[in-house]
């Protein structure tokens, strides 16, 4: 299982367009793959809100603007891959902080390109389940366009944080 952390200042990811889900079909061995951002190592993401904007409402986007979501699970038995399904989840329960000033992560939101995995907002919990019922013998893969509200006014500094995502079979 690979899991992805991002470090970010005012922390947005942003996507890019075209989903798909692919039927790996079944085979040994048992598998649980799970991939956000780049194929190897951490994906920052970077935020830089103008001053002028600071709290103003306009939601702020980042940069790298390429960030995707790939989740699979497959069975090696057949008929187990029939029944069983998977779920993706977030925990975004340690929010943005930059010393003592913090930013939840509550105040993310994502579009998904093609809706295969749901657009939504993190819920500042550890098992935010963000793409659910997806049949054990699929790979679903999604690109997500994330946005930070920008209407708080914190403290200037570079806020950093981590969101962890996994996918299981329940």
């Amino acid at each position: 299982m690979r899991c992805f952390m991002t470090g970010v200042v005012f922390f947005c990811l942003i996507g890019f367009a075209h989903a798909e889900i692919i039927n790996i079909g079944w085979g040994a061995p048992d598998e649980l793959n799970i991939r956000v951002g780049a194929v190897t190592g951490v994906t920052t993401v970077t935020h830089d809100v103008p001053i002028a904007n600071i709290g103003d409402g306009t939601p702020i986007t980042g940069e790298p603007t390429l960030v995707v979501i790939e989740a699979s699970a497959r069975r090696a038995a057949r008929r187990d891959s029939n029944r069983l399904s998977f779920v993706v989840t977030a925990d975004s329960s340690t929010p943005l902080s930059n010393g003592t000033d913090i930013i939840p992560f509550t105040d993310i939101s994502w579009i998904s390109a093609d809706g295969d995995i749901p657009s939504g907002r993190f819920d500042g919990t550890s098992d935010q389940e963000i793409l659910s019922g997806t049949k054990a013998r699929y790979m679903v893969i999604d690109r997500l366009t994330f946005s930070y509200d920008n209407t708080r006014y914190p403290p200037a500094g570079t806020y950093t944080g981590s969101v962890t995502y996994m996918v299981s079979i329940p």
